[in-house]
């Protein structure tokens, strides 16, 4: 990762934005704590806790590749050693350096009331329980509902293999509009990929299968276009506090792991009634 931070790299600028649901959906009654802001801070440095408590047993199963997605941490997330040292990561800003709100994919309306931010890695297991057990659901009751506007920032943690090629994958198809398509095919196929010695033929298939102009994607990696949005990633994490994968912002408080659709849908209803102004660092402030 140190590698991936410092390098130098060609920007082009772009900012990818998904597109704009019906604002129509399922709420549920907010819990007794969403008046005060406290409470969520309180909640969200429970569920924490639930992620990153180093005495649980790592979940091997959940990247179906072995036992090498979570070399510390809780069952619910993947935390790379060299994150758990005194001092965090150390992040040398490039030359060009993009805010958070110029990087990633958002979905969602704007004005939505609850801002996510994730950052997940598409070698961590992790990651891929949470895009296969609780993200499609998020997508269907909050984010296409108009309540949460969502932001995926590609987050290289350098544990994972192939983890730097396939997020790639993903910005480069992410230029021609099928950054969710080729996204969740890569979780969802990570162990056809994962383990390879050269995976960007496996790429090339997800990307062919989503329409993607496979001249145009194969011109995107060769020229490393999506480097300096990858490395802002990375360097935005580090910023915010990100020891591990998956790690999210909601509504600018920390959300660590792969957490249960329950903890979700209590965390978003809290969230709905903090002061906006905690949304700001969602809009990437944090990142300036």
């Amino acid at each position: 990762m140190t590698a991936l931070v410092e390098s130098a790299g060609r920007a082009d600028g772009k900012d990818f934005r998904g597109a704009t649901p019906s604002p129509s959906g399922r709420r549920r009654a907010a819990p007794a704590l969403a008046q005060a802001p406290l409470a969520l801070a309180a909640f969200l440095c429970w569920a924490t806790a639930a992620g990153c408590d180093g005495n649980r047993s790592p979940d091997t199963s959940a990247s179906g590749t072995g036992g090498d997605d979570a070399s510390s941490g809780a069952a619910s997330q993947s935390i790379p050693s060299s994150m758990l040292t005194a001092g965090g990561t150390r992040a040398v800003p490039p030359a060009q350096e993009f805010t958070l709100d110029e990087i990633g994919f958002d979905f969602g309306l704007e004005e939505a009331p609850v801002k996510v931010v994730e950052f997940s890695d598409y070698g961590c297991g992790y990651c891929r329980r949470f895009h296969a057990e609780t993200f499609p659901t998020l997508m269907d009751e909050f984010v296409n509902a108009g309540v949460v506007r969502w932001k995926y920032v590609t987050y290289v943690s350098g544990m994972f293999p192939n983890g730097f090629p396939a997020a790639f994958a993903a910005e480069c198809a992410g230029e021609q509009g099928l950054f969710m398509e080729v996204s969740r095919a890569l979780y969802e196929r990570q162990p056809d990929w994962k383990g390879l010695g050269e995976p960007f033929p496996v790429f090339e298939s997800l990307a062919a299968e989503a329409g993607a102009d496979l001249d145009e994607f194969r011109a995107c990696v060769e020229e490393e276009r999506p480097r300096p949005r990858i490395r802002s990633g990375v360097i935005s994490g580090a910023r915010l506090g990100v020891r591990g994968t998956p790690s999210f912002l909601v509504a600018g408080r920390p959300l660590v792991g792969a957490q249960p659709l329950s903890v979700w849908r209590d965390v978003i209803e809290i969230a709905k009634d903090l002061p906006a102004a905690l949304d700001s660092v969602a809009g990437g402030s944090a990142a300036r």
